[in-house]
């Protein structure tokens, strides 16, 4: 699955669930703007920032609105730096990375890569959790994503909030990361 058709495959299921944010995505950045920004950014990338740059803040918003997954707001280049540039991450030397999905919180979805072999891997970072998710790329990543919502894994719960069921996304991801 290529990157723009997995973010389709969220995009459809957040439709599916009438979700706010899929009106809220800001359109995407020209491929020269992402790579002037970012050393040796891989093709994953400039599909993912050429698909939506963010996602529009309103009035009276709340991070269900803008929930790209339960509790995740897709952020735009811009902030992706800056949120970068305020936490540190131990990297090698020549890897970079960069954060995709941020919570209030501070947690976040990030992506790592070398200028010699391209994306690395995507983690998942939940400050005090006993282990991080990893996924062996972005398209797993989304893949997992657009699964997670077809099996009610990720679904509106009965006072209309994006929530996830832990046991179920865990079943979900093992099966495509694991595989």
């Amino acid at each position: 699955m290529a990157i723009t058709e997995g973010l389709d495959g969220v995009r459809r299921e957040l439709d599916r669930l009438d979700r706010k944010v899929v009106h809220l995505f800001e359109p995407g950045l020209p491929s020269e703007a992402v790579r002037s920004r970012l050393d040796a950014a891989p093709d994953e990338l400039i599909a993912w920032f050429g698909w939506a740059d963010g996602t529009r803040a309103e009035e009276d918003q709340t991070v269900d609105d803008a929930s790209f997954i339960p509790g995740y707001v897709l952020v735009s280049l811009d902030e992706a730096m800056e949120f970068r540039d305020a936490v540190e991450v131990e990297a090698d030397g020549d890897t970079h990375w960069l954060p995709l999905l941020v919570s209030p919180a501070g947690d976040f979805y990030a992506v790592a890569w070398t200028a010699h072999e391209g994306i690395v891997q995507v983690w998942s970072y939940v400050d005090g959790a006993p282990d991080q998710t990893d996924y062996p790329d972005m398209d797993r990543m989304l893949r997992t994503f657009v699964e997670s919502f077809r099996t009610g894994a990720f679904e509106v719960d009965d006072e209309g909030y994006l929530d996830m069921h832990p046991e179920l996304a865990e079943r979900v991801y093992e099966a495509i990361n694991r595989s």
